[in-house]
């Protein structure tokens, strides 16, 4: 038919034999779907579904969209590019262009929200509200729009796209003039596109020429023009969408212009009859009598798709004295009557048979409020309310002998259920009221076309001027035309006033790409024992399960709170996590996200903690004991801390036997983990206090006390006492002398005074005593200018006039130890409170020591150079003795103060004795074998004595005696004896 042959009234028979033909089989969309098994879809359903597919072919037929659509399209064009292939570039062809409109765009059935108006040719992104396709790449990043979108409309002058032009593989040819299409970008994220993106357009379809609209031609008014395109307009009426497609030389039917009326006069008729307005239902806003939103398939036959426009408007297509004219069934009047006398021979009268015959009529369409998939309407409706009763589907099927006479219409291009509904009501009522006449007429009836009605006068049936419409004609060769005739009543094109359509809830499933994060994040941590005994933290992490039921895994993200990247810890379905080693003191960032099995992720869920693990402090140490070991040792006992990170235990002194306080005690002993928790010690009365520390420094809240009252070391004799006078020592650089605490203390001094610091004296801030403790003045050592080590050298030595064995007893008096960085109000108190290193009062006692230290010299004090410390009773060799205090701290930040310094000399108690010492009569001389610091005690056992026998001791020194022996008579007698020296002290030549 693209290519119409000039015709010769001569064969007007053949002519009306044509048309004939066409137009029987236009009529044939009254015949019903065919009966299938309920196994499968309708073809109806699948057709609908498939203008919704993306297809990827390169010779897929392309649709032509008239009216409002959803649509797929073809994916003409596909290709990534960027840092790992990260956007992929698509062009996809919805179909024949020009359109008019792109309203709404849905990427994997999500209605994306744009930024601008999808205008022709124009770039526009994602708008910053669309939370599906508005995101960040990962949370440490700023949002962004994923897609962008270059609609083209379809124009014969369109450009290449510019938004795939910044690829090399399309270039400025790329036009695809004359189709409608998409240009897309899409930019990579996982929690948004898990394979390839599913497109979806709704699209306002194909401007079209109205004659109407045409000020040109009769009855018209306005600027379209019949063959300049740029004039026309979108239209959702069917008779101008079946004018376009047959009119059109690109994918319609290609007839020319000549084979129309000049004036399109019946088209214009019949467009007025769908664009009549009318109210579906009570209080509705008026509506279209009938609107076709149809995609035609241009793979199929140009007379099928014909056949669906015809079908959408209850259109009669005639070719008539050389043009083609339509004709929509509708309320009318006759064009001529015929009587008895233009009727020749008789009248043949018949009913509709059960075949076309309905008590129910099922029209599908396409339902928008449904995702423009395919939907039902039915006559008489579900809801008959309103409904006269004799139009009720009981009352129709009563008629009909209780036998279901259903038919089932299939009407795509309806998108709107009350058009559909009043399709179905006509189709019903034709059915069932319906006679079909035939007959022979006389030349008069030359004059109708197909589609007319006539007014039929018959005595016979008893018709009086009863109107019937032609269904077809046969001119005979003597000029008698044979006619099928069917009974015509205005009542069945009267739109009957509808229920409204319920609204049905929306069905709502949960959307794939949008997933519940985990509830909850919760973090602990514990040490743990691990790789032969060494003991570790561990960060716990419980997960609080999402409630969204397609959640697949769990990724678990950690960082360092000072690190700027999260790295994955792990992956799984359980809700249980830990991280090894982790560093104590320091914060961790955790987060987690749930993942679905698109690969969709949620928002991410994070907790932050400090890790305890070792800062937690140790546990007191409990059952602290003392047992004297022989006569000058004692044995120290207490029970292992449970804590696994224990470094060692902290014993210290004080020279009381009451009210111990651990800020005023005297570092003692340090007893690593590993050694015990036994330590034998010179034994010595006062208060000895514990404490466990652990490899952080932090050491148990609360000392524990034992106190020893032993009277005096029976093996020890003292000789000295030298107790120092602080004024009189020698202070080096780093400790001072200060009376802050009303006491005379020896302190370590700072490292910086506060007249070195920068800027102008009066200016500076802080601590006047601490050499400044703003960062302005003292940049180096505002928070810490403590000296770490002084010495002060004792007024008070030790001579002697040998050499000996002499045991030093130290005593320490400590006024306080303070850390003056450490105030409750500005140090750990301020930034950390409840997480400060234990114990609540800080650790200074750990981290200041003092320790007094002694030099010997056999020669002179000048030649006592060489210090050791001292333990609590220590014994050393020697003639000369200078001591020396030295005091250090852990961290620059605490100091003792050392108020009171003495130290007890003493020496061992000793014995030198000999046995069966034969004297002789004279003067016997003993001489000790190691002198005595001091003359000893002597004791004699002597043998023999005789009555009036007697012995004389003389010259008794350290060194030894001398001893005589004589009888009553007073001469010298010789006599066996044996002698004890009971001293102290042991001298020694070198």
């Amino acid at each position: 038919m693209c290519d119409v042959p000039d015709i010769d009234i001569p064969i007007i028979g053949d002519i009306i034999d044509v048309v004939i033909d066409i137009v029987e089989n236009v009529i044939s969309w009254l015949i019903p779907i065919p009966d299938i098994p309920d196994y499968g879809d309708l073809n109806q359903d699948a057709i609908a579904r498939g203008v919704l597919v993306n297809k990827t072919a390169a010779n897929a037929s392309i649709p032509i969209i008239y009216g409002t659509r959803k649509v797929g399209g073809i994916i003409t064009f596909a290709e990534t590019s960027g840092t790992d292939n990260q956007y992929l570039y698509m062009a996809l062809v919805l179909g024949e262009g020009e359109i008019n409109d792109i309203t709404e765009i849905y990427i994997n059935d999500r209605l994306v929200t744009w930024s601008g108006d999808l205008a022709d040719n124009t770039q526009v992104t994602v708008n910053a509200s669309d939370s599906n396709y508005y995101k960040a790449p990962d949370p440490d990043s700023s949002a962004e729009s994923l897609i962008t979108v270059e609609p083209h409309f379809g124009s014969d002058s369109q450009t290449a796209s510019s938004l795939l032009s910044t690829l090399s593989s399309w270039g400025s040819n790329h036009r695809l003039r004359g189709l409608a299409y998409l240009a897309l970008r899409f930019k990579w994220n996982s929690d948004a596109f898990g394979s390839l993106p599913t497109i979806n357009a709704v699209v306002k379809g194909k401007k079209v020429y109205n004659p109407n609209l045409d000020s040109t031609k009769t009855g018209g008014s306005g600027t379209h023009r019949e063959d300049t395109s740029s004039t026309w307009e979108y239209s959702d009426n069917p008779v101008y969408q079946l004018l376009d497609y047959l009119r059109n030389t690109r994918f319609g039917m290609g007839i020319a212009n000549s084979y129309f009326d000049s004036n399109f006069a019946e088209w214009q008729t019949a467009g007025d009859v769908c664009d009549a307005d009318i109210t579906p239902y009570s209080g509705a806003s008026a509506i279209d009598l009938m609107d076709s939103n149809i995609v035609v398939d241009t793979s199929r036959k140009a007379i099928d798709n014909v056949k669906e426009f015809l079908k959408g408007c209850r259109g009669i297509l005639n070719y008539t004295a050389g043009a083609y004219k339509i004709l929509v069934e509708t309320t009318g009047s006759a064009a001529i009557s015929l009587t008895e006398d233009n009727i020749i021979g008789g009248i043949q009268i018949s009913s509709k048979n059960k075949n076309s015959r309905y008590n129910r009529v099922i029209v599908s369409f396409i339902n928008p409020d449904k995702n423009y998939q395919s939907d039902e309407v039915q006559f008489p409706p579900v809801d008959e309310t309103g409904l006269a009763s004799a139009d009720q589907h009981a009352t129709l099927l009563a008629e009909d002998g209780g036998i279901l006479l259903e038919g089932r219409f299939d009407f795509s291009m309806f998108t709107n259920p009350y058009q559909a509904q009043e399709m179905a009501e006509i189709i019903l009522r034709r059915s069932r009221s319906s006679l079909d006449v035939s007959i022979t007429a006389d030349g008069t009836a030359t004059d109708l076309q197909i589609g007319d009605i006539v007014n039929i006068t018959h005595a016979t049936p008893s018709f009086s001027a009863k109107p019937f419409r032609v269904q077809a004609m046969t001119i005979n060769a003597d000029s008698t035309v044979n006619l099928t005739l069917s009974e015509h009543q205005d009542s069945y094109y009267t739109f009957g006033t509808q229920q409204e359509v319920a609204t049905i809830p929306d069905t709502t499933l949960p959307n794939p790409f949008s997933v519940l994060p985990p509830a909850s994040v919760t973090l602990s941590d514990t040490l743990v024992v691990y790789n032969e005994g060494t003991a570790i933290t561990r960060l716990d992490i419980l997960v609080g399960a999402s409630t969204d039921q397609f959640v697949q895994y769990y990724q678990v993200e950690v960082k360092l709170s000072t690190e700027s990247d999260f790295f994955v810890l792990s992956k799984g379905t359980q809700l249980n996590y830990e991280m090894l080693n982790v560093i104590d003191d320091s914060t961790y960032d955790v987060r987690v996200k749930a993942i679905n099995s698109l690969g969709a992720s949620s928002t991410y869920t994070s907790a932050s903690r400090k890790i305890v693990g070792a800062t937690e402090p140790p546990q007191d140490v409990q059952n602290f004991s003392v047992n004297m070991q022989g006569s000058n040792q004692m044995q120290l006992n207490w029970d292992a801390v449970t804590d696994l990170d224990i470094s060692y235990y902290e014993i210290r002194y004080q020279n009381v036997t009451a009210s111990a306080q651990w800020n005023k005690s005297v570092n003692w002993l340090q007893v690593p983990r590993t050694s015990g928790t036994t330590i034998t010690t010179n034994a010595r009365t006062g208060s000895f206090l514990i404490k466990a520390v652990d490899k952080l420094g932090n050491e148990s809240n609360n000392e524990t006390i034992i106190y020893s009252n032993i009277s005096s070391l029976p093996a020890f004799n003292n000789i000295n006492t030298l107790n120092e006078d602080l004024t009189l020592g020698t202070y080096d650089d780093d400790v001072a002398l200060t009376d802050s605490s009303g006491t005379n203390s020896i302190i370590l001094d700072t490292i910086t005074n506060f007249d070195d610091t920068v800027g102008n004296f009066d200016s500076v801030e802080g601590n006047f005593d601490l050499g400044g403790t703003d960062s302005t003045s003292n940049p180096n050592f505002f928070n810490a200018n403590i000296d770490n080590e002084g010495f002060y050298t004792l007024d008070q030595t030790l001579s002697l006039d040998a050499i000996y064995d002499v045991s030093f007893t130290k005593n320490i008096t400590i006024d306080q130890i303070e850390d003056p960085y450490d105030l409750f109000d500005d140090g750990r108190g301020a930034s950390l409170f409840d997480d400060a290193p234990a114990p609540f009062d800080g650790n200074d006692p750990t981290n200041a020591t003092v320790n007094l230290q002694i030099a010997t010299s056999n020669t002179s004090l000048n030649n006592a150079t060489e210090f050791f410390n001292m333990n609590t009773t220590t014994t050393f060799k020697g003639r000369y003795f200078k001591f020396r205090l030295r005091l250090t701290n852990a961290n620059n930040k605490t100091r003792a103060f050392v108020s009171g310094i003495s130290i007890s000399v003493s020496m061992e108690k000793r014995i030198e004795s000999e046995n069966d010492v034969v004297s002789g009569t004279g003067t016997y001389v003993i001489t000790f074998g190691k002198p005595f610091y001091a003359t000893p005690a002597i004791g004699i056992s002597a043998e023999n004595m005789a009555s009036g026998d007697f012995y004389t001791i003389s010259s008794k020194s350290k060194t030894g005696f001398s001893i005589a022996f004589t009888d009553s008579g007073s001469s010298g007698i010789s006599r066996t004896f044996d002698y004890v020296a009971q001293g102290y002290g042991l001298q020694s030549a070198s």
